[in-house]
Order: structure tokens, then sequence, then C-alpha cells
């Protein structure tokens, strides 16, 4: 078989479990590559060659991903079991290294939030989103970013919203930051701890209420506090709204929960009110929306004040 053919079956392979393709000898050894999915140069992609030309093996370790690939075009096939075994103990050891990284992230985020001072109301990012400061803090974020020559550069931004995220024992294990204004380098107003920990974590604004809402960012939460005197429990993102309300609903079983979803009408799915919905379904909750296009509801509260206003 020709060297496109193995190639073709290769890239397939790699796109099918996520990993980023490269060409390597034909040496039945693995080599590293990245997953898609992940942050640059994460080194969570395994390709191998089998010596014989015939195929190969493309791993996700990230995902736990695995696909053999031959160039008949066949693309099952048992593993052999030295294989799958090395698999599992690398996931493994990945996975462990992953905590071990929350748990380092964790103490950082403690000494940050511990060190910072309250947010003051003139903050920009509040007056923009004219919402009050809660119990937000303020500090000064640090960042290390790799510039266009592959080096390592330290960014400090100034005068950051410090948002606590906590896990369901009610410990602080990583923060989000919040910048006065979009970051020329990052290209985002909006941070989180690099390392720390995402899925599952919460915030929340507002004493114990009888209805609860769960919504994404702090702006939102902020909004939905202020005009309703609700609780209300802040995902930081789609992808969180389903880990959190069943947090939520483990925690307040009797609670009227509500699920205030971001209404994301430009982005493909509208993730913002499909996660919620699904969210929603999973703990017998309500959802509401803004009844305006790819809003949240507190760009819905400010158009509305804006109409007021004439």
């Amino acid at each position: 078989m020709s060297v496109n053919s193995i190639e073709a079956a290769a890239m397939a392979a790699c796109a099918t479990v996520r990993i980023t393709y490269k060409a390597f000898p034909l040496d039945g050894l693995f080599h590293v590559v990245d997953a898609i999915d992940g942050k640059p140069r994460n080194g969570a992609g395994r390709v191998k060659f089998f010596a014989d030309g015939q195929g190969g093996i493309a791993s996700n370790w990230k995902t736990a991903h695995t696909q053999a690939f031959f160039v008949n075009g066949t693309a099952t096939a048992k593993l052999d079991p030295a294989e799958l075994e090395r698999i599992k103990r690398e996931q493994q050891k990945r996975e462990a290294e992953k905590l071990k990284g929350y748990d380092r992230a964790a103490l950082k985020a403690v000494q940050i939030w511990n060190k910072s001072a309250p947010a003051p109301v003139d903050h920009p990012y509040l007056v923009a989103k004219q919402i009050k400061p809660h119990s937000a803090r303020l500090a000064s974020w640090e960042r290390t970013i790799i510039d266009d020559d592959g080096k390592r550069q330290k960014l400090i931004i100034d005068n950051c919203l410090i948002i606590p995220l906590f896990n369901a024992a009610g410990q602080i294990r990583s923060l989000q930051a919040i910048f006065a204004g979009k970051h020329p380098l990052l290209g985002r107003n909006k941070d989180f701890l690099p390392g720390g920990q995402l899925a599952g974590l919460f915030w929340w604004l507002g004493p114990k209420s009888e209805t609860v809402l769960i919504c994404e960012g702090f702006a939102t939460a902020a909004t939905l506090n202020e005009e309703t005197n609700h609780r209300v429990y802040m995902a930081l993102t789609a992808n969180n709204m389903m880990a959190v309300a069943k947090t939520v609903r483990d925690k307040l079983p009797d609670a009227d929960i509500i699920l205030a979803a971001d209404n994301d009408t430009e982005t493909a799915g509208n993730p913002g009110l499909s996660k919620a919905t699904a969210a929603a379904q999973a703990i017998d909750a309500s959802v509401i929306v803004p009844p305006i296009p790819n809003a949240d509801f507190n760009d819905y509260a400010i158009s509305l004040k804006a109409v007021a206003n004439g």
C-alpha cells in the first residue's frame, strides 16, 4: 500500500479521537501529539504506526478514546492486551497528575482570595454591567502565556474582580478574574486560574430562599439577585450547568429551582439554552430565557433600563 493510504487512514483516526496528526516513522512506537480540545502543547495525544506499514493506533489520553487504523479502511480491531494495559496506566497517571494540579491551584486560589480586597462599586466592569459588587474582591492577576516565538511571558493584570469558585463541600478550589477591559494579548476580559478545576464548581449570591436560580456568569447572577432577591448560583459556563444543577438539587431537594439560560442565538445549537434545558430536565426544574436574541439576563435588564430612560 502507498504511504498516502496509511497517512489518510491515520489522519482520519486522529480526527476521530480529536488529536492533531503528524507523520512519524513506521517504527511501532508511540509518538506524542496534542489533543485538539486542550491547551497548546498539551501532549495528550499518541500516534503509532505499525512497523509493517499497514496500520497503527491513535489515542487521546485526555478522553481515553483510542482508535486503530488500517490501510484497508478497517477502523476497528481488538488491541493487544498489553497495549490496552499501557493505555490504562497512562490514563491513570495523567488523571493523578491532573488532580495534583487541581490541588496546587486550589492552594493558590485561597492565597489570592485571602489577600484580595473588597471590590469597589465603581469598578469599570460593575459600572458597565450596572450591578453591585456583592462579595466579589479586587486583586492583581498573574498569567503566563507563550508568545509567537515560543517564549514564556508573564503578565500582571491590575484592577481585576476576583470571583471564588467553591466545590460542594464549601471549599474554594479555583478563581475567575474579570478584567476592567479586554486584555490585548489574551483577547478577552475574563480568565480562570491556570491549572484550576472548573467542572462542578460554583458560587452563589444572596441568602437562602425557597426559590433559587442557576445561571452562568457573575453579571447575570448579580442582576437576577438584585431584581428578585432570590439566591442565585452561578455555574460560570454552559457546560457546567448540569453538574452545578445536580449539586444544588442534592443540597436543596425541596427548592423551586429555575435555570436562567443565556440566549446564545448566534452560536450553533444555542448552548446557553440547550445546556440549561438539559440540566433542568435532569433535576425537575424550570427554565427561563431572555426574550431578546444573543443576550443574558444582564443584557436584557440593561436594555429595559435603556428603553425606560428614553
